[in-house]
């Protein structure tokens, strides 16, 4: 152990850690962290400046630096305060993908979630692609994995309204058994099915803006009509669900008079 670095295992787990007094250039933020907000770290600075550099980041040590999973505000804080080293907590690598997902703050929308949960999976994809995606190591890292589907569709073309999907995807869209490395295709597959969906219901929409029966939860609404298995409990098929949605929407789309009563109209 060198000198400065203090070894000890975590109380529950009984994990190995390392806290080290690391140079700030040789620290990195994990890539798919969201952009750090200006006005918390200028509240950090303030507290850095009044009581110190007291709550060390947490970091794992990947092919020979140092990536913080926990602490992206502070470390950009300290930076602008001037410090060049900083206390860090080395973790085992292998806690990386769940610390990432636990500790973002727990207001994030489903955007956020969906960003976050997809550079997650993108972590094992480069990594593990050979584990499976239902393993609960996965599971417990991105919580959700329809996160990773709109993940992707939000990488797509247009507005996506995440939130008004969540219902169908919840049903039909779950954990495969398959390895990660041939689960991703799958997963671009389902969430080109959900941007194909979404341009479907654009035109749903602007046909209901033009005859005035367009209202603010008109597209939740309507998400709900296509829904083919509404009242039918247990997972779906994410295929036929979708093949049923878009053969309803078709309907709407050549039957005006179905969209105006859709939007409360006569």
């Amino acid at each position: 152990m060198a000198d400065g670095e203090f070894a000890f295992k975590d109380p529950h787990k009984r994990q190995n850690v390392v806290l080290k007094m690391l140079p700030v250039d040789k620290l990195e933020v994990v890539e798919h962290q969201r952009k750090a907000r200006p006005s918390h770290i200028a509240h950090l600075v303030e507290s850095i400046e009044k009581i110190g550099f007291i709550v060390p980041l947490v970091a794992v040590e990947v092919d020979g630096s140092h990536v913080v999973i926990d602490g992206q505000h502070r470390l950009e804080a300290a930076m602008e305060v001037g410090l060049k080293k900083l206390p860090v907590l080395v973790v085992p690598d292998k806690l990386a993908p769940r610390m990432m997902n636990l500790n973002v703050e727990k207001d994030l929308n489903i955007r956020e979630k969906a960003v976050v949960a997809l550079g997650i999976y993108r972590v094992f994809l480069d990594s593990q692609p050979d584990r499976k995606e239902n393993d609960d190591e996965v599971q417990e890292s991105i919580d959700k994995a329809y996160y990773v589907t709109l993940g992707l569709a939000y990488e797509g073309p247009g507005r996506l309204a995440g939130s008004a999907f969540e219902p169908l995807l919840k049903k039909c869209d779950h954990f495969m058994r398959r390895s990660i490395g041939n689960a991703f295709e799958a997963r671009e597959a389902r969430a080109q099915r959900v941007l194909d969906t979404n341009t479907m219901i654009k035109d749903v929409i602007d046909k209901a803006k033009e005859m005035g029966a367009f209202h603010q939860y008109f597209q939740y609404q309507l998400i709900s009509a296509i829904d083919p298995f509404k009242r039918k409990r247990g997972r779906q098929n994410f295929d036929e669900l979708f093949d049923k949605a878009q053969a309803k929407l078709e309907k709407l789309i050549d039957d005006p008079a179905r969209i105006r009563r859709l939007g409360g109209g006569d």
